[in-house]
């Protein structure tokens, strides 16, 4: 007899606590740990204001029982964020972590702008201050992922980069912000990479505004 009538109290209070009301913006109400505080990260790009207004419906609704797939839906319609982690932090607010893509260059098709990532994903629909000088991608940015990581890998400067070419053959072409070309093999570049912030701080270089390593073992000046 003990034991049912705890069953039914229990029962009772998983009733009481999540039980709701309407307020007259048809809100949920919730009586177990509702939702007073959303903290939302600031990101270079994702205008938080917007977002934290349309996410204004978890105010007062369960922390406890998350509508998390309402909370993706909505992030969803952003291009730029990758992925969120929702901390809960009982007993009433409810902090949004986000981590983005950055674009680290620029692809124009059909005279369509569109951003790429370091990943090689593409965004588009998005037009934002930040991202106006970064480099073009001329030829095909499929195998720009790969090769980002090359220059990355070797610490290449890419903040003087202006332009990168693909060519068919399998090779890039760099153009740098000072009219200076590097044009490198297809196979086997990252050690000129490496060297390449070191020939391009040398007062013996800066009359050349062709560095040409396609023939192995040389580099032809001009």
């Amino acid at each position: 007899m003990i034991l049912k009538n705890k069953f039914f109290f229990l029962i009772f209070l998983f009733i009481v606590f999540t039980s709701y009301n309407y307020n007259e913006k048809k809100q949920d109400i919730s009586f177990i740990f509702p939702i007073e505080k959303i903290l939302i990260e600031e990101t270079p790009t994702v205008d938080i204001v917007k977002l934290k207004a349309e996410l204004e419906f978890l105010r007062n609704t369960s922390l406890f029982f998350l509508k998390q797939k309402k909370i993706t839906n909505i992030i969803d319609k952003y291009v730029l964020i990758s992925s969120i982690q929702l901390k809960k932090k009982y007993p009433n607010t409810l902090k949004i972590l986000i981590s983005e893509h950055v674009p680290v260059a620029i692809k124009i098709d059909s005279k369509k702008k569109y951003y790429l990532t370091k990943n090689g994903k593409k965004i588009n629909d998005i037009e934002l201050q930040i991202f106006e000088n970064l480099p073009l991608v001329i030829g095909n940015y499929k195998n720009f992922s790969s090769f980002y990581e090359e220059l990355e890998i070797s610490n290449f400067k890419i903040d003087k980069v202006k332009m990168f070419y693909y060519f068919e053959i399998g090779r890039w072409d760099i153009e740098l912000n000072d009219g200076t070309t590097i044009k490198l093999p297809i196979n086997n570049y990252r050690n000129i990479l490496k060297d390449m912030n070191n020939v391009l701080n040398s007062s013996n270089f800066s009359k050349y505004k062709i560095l040409d390593y396609r023939i192995k073992g040389q580099l032809i000046l001009r």
